[in-house]
């Protein structure tokens, strides 16, 4: 795909093996996690649900991706060591 920005571009191939948080595992994070997998980022997910509470396809993309996921009322314990966090707009 062609860039018409240059800063996305730059931003894009800056991604790459950068550790990234992402909080919040709704349905709005789902096409992030796409997004940083394809830009080799080493992603790990926080979440205050438990596993059996995230739902289906985001779960399967975790698992798919090899990403770290941290769930659970004490998921932000692990949140150190980033080098960029995004956070669920909810």
């Amino acid at each position: 795909m062609p860039y018409n920005n240059k800063k996305l571009e730059e931003f894009d191939n800056n991604l790459k093996n950068k550790k990234v948080a992402v909080i919040g595992l709704g349905v709005s994070n789902s096409p992030l996690l796409d997004y940083l997998y394809e830009r080799n980022a080493i992603v790990s997910v926080f979440d205050r649900k438990t596993e059996d509470k995230v739902d289906e396809e985001v779960l399967g993309k975790i698992k798919k991706y090899n990403m770290n996921a941290y769930l659970g009322e004490n998921n932000l314990d692990n949140l150190v060591g980033f080098d960029i966090i995004s956070r669920s707009p909810s």
